[in-house]
């Protein structure tokens, strides 16, 4: 990755996923329901992740940006 020196990222990226709002959650002010989401990690048991989301396909992929080497479905 390139140095970027003066610049304030709103996210981290890291090799384990990508967090910050809009990328890993809603963000703040936005119309949400609560997912209900399974998550499958490879090489770990399936968790339950309850979070909140303007819609399904938002909900997926603030999971698959939480955990980019899972599977996830709606529970």
């Amino acid at each position: 990755m390139a140095e970027i020196k003066g610049a304030l990222l709103q996210w981290a990226d890291t090799p384990e996923g990508s967090y910050g709002e809009g990328v890993s959650r809603p963000k703040s002010g936005s119309r949400t329901k609560e997912y209900r989401l399974i998550v499958y990690p490879k090489g770990a048991k399936p968790l339950t992740w309850i979070t909140r989301a303007e819609n399904k396909a938002a909900a997926i992929k603030y999971a698959k940006n939480r955990w980019p080497s899972s599977e996830v479905e709606l529970a």
